[in-house]
């Protein structure tokens, strides 16, 4: 999970060498970071089930390939547009089938009395990788031999040894015969309305929240940023995924209940903190709003994966973890969503309104959560 995680936002810094390169327009860059749900969204439909039916197995050592494969497509993408393209939308697909099948194994390994913890283990590996995967792009992408073809060297290695670290990891999935495997969210009537109230709020703030962070404040910013906005990009996406670890205690005292509503509240805050930023032109508050937003992200992962292993029926986990993941990625086309309503001069009004959404959606989550009984708080 940690090596796809690290290859999945590697690049992010480095969209803005590519910017500069190949003359990029800001909606191009964000659209190169909202390719990737594309991708995403038939791996998330089709892996849940099919790693219930086949195994997780045989799902997660392709994926693993795939992954490295995916960073050596932006080696010669450097000079050509249509490759990063391409390494986005692989990249998509290959996260779309590890992290629902790695997080059902990593669910199924562990006793159900410490289901709470390994969720949290869950965030706190993704998040890693998020967070170490741009700042070794940014640090270099930024100063680095070979910036632009390195870090994605440095992450084919890294795949390289998960290969060898999963193979003895014991399958918890008795493969069955079965006919066509077709989309399945894994939700039953019972649980139906309680994952679009609850769940699905809760997941629309995993990565909708991080993604402004790591891909459309510091674009927005790259012209005050001077020389080090490739750099400033990598450490703001290594500030986002310290504050994701920082709420993980939290996240536990909380309960899933109680923090999911928070998880909404701190993302408005950083919102908030990113609008100001861009109003005034004062760069250091990408900082505190990686804060806010990865403290967001943090609590919205923890507490959403929890709320799914309650949920979810022990044959359909990995479908609907595979459903919580899809409506996590959603978010990630946020930047482009804001890019394109706000034209070339309207980002200053989108980001407000974008903060007064996110408020109203916290408000609502926590009115919620007060008359849901699938946890105690």
């Amino acid at each position: 999970m940690f090596s796809v995680a690290f290859g999945t936002n590697v690049s992010t810094p480095l969209l803005l060498a590519y910017q500069t390169s190949l003359d990029l327009s800001t909606w191009t860059v964000t659209a190169l970071f909202a390719v990737y749900p594309i991708g995403l969204l038939p791996a998330l439909l089709w892996s849940g089930p099919a790693s219930d039916a086949l195994g997780r197995r045989r799902l997660t050592l392709p994926s693993l390939l795939a992954s490295g494969t995916a960073s050596l497509l932006f080696i010669p993408g450097a000079s050509s547009l249509p490759m990063l393209f391409a390494g986005r939308l692989l990249l998509g697909a290959v996260s779309g089938v590890a992290f629902v099948v790695l997080s059902a194994w990593m669910q199924e390994i562990t006793e159900p009395s410490r289901r709470e913890w390994t969720a949290r283990v869950t965030g706190m590996i993704l998040y890693s990788g998020f967070g170490l995967g741009p700042l070794t792009g940014g640090i270099l992408g930024q100063w680095g031999p070979a910036p632009l073809a390195v870090p994605y060297l440095v992450h084919v290695a890294i795949v390289a040894v998960a290969i060898v670290a999963v193979r003895p990891v014991p399958e918890t999935v008795t493969a069955v015969p079965t006919g066509p495997i077709r989309p399945d969210l894994g939700l039953s009537p019972q649980t139906r309305g309680t994952f679009w109230r609850i769940v699905a709020p809760t997941a629309l703030g995993v990565f909708g929240f991080a993604s402004l962070a790591f891909s459309l404040l510091p674009v927005l910013l790259r012209p005050v940023m001077a020389e080090v906005a490739v750099f400033v990009t990598g450490v703001v996406a290594a500030v986002t995924a310290a504050a994701i670890f920082a709420t993980q205690t939290l996240s536990v005292r909380l309960g899933a209940l109680r923090a999911a509503p928070v998880a909404l509240g701190s993302g408005t805050v950083g919102c908030a903190v990113g609008a100001v930023a861009f109003a005034t032109g004062w760069w250091p508050l990408l900082f505190p709003a990686a804060v806010a937003l990865g403290g967001g992200s943090g609590l919205a992962v923890t507490s959403g994966l929890r709320f799914v292993d309650v949920l979810a029926e022990p044959s359909r986990r990995g479908a609907m973890t595979g459903a919580f993941y899809g409506v996590a990625y959603a978010g990630m086309t946020m930047p482009v969503v804001v890019a394109s309503v706000a034209g070339p001069g309207g980002f200053g009004l989108v980001l407000t309104v974008l903060t007064a959404v996110a408020g109203i959606g916290t408000v609502l989550l926590g009115r919620a959560v007060t008359t849901s009984e699938i946890l105690s708080p």
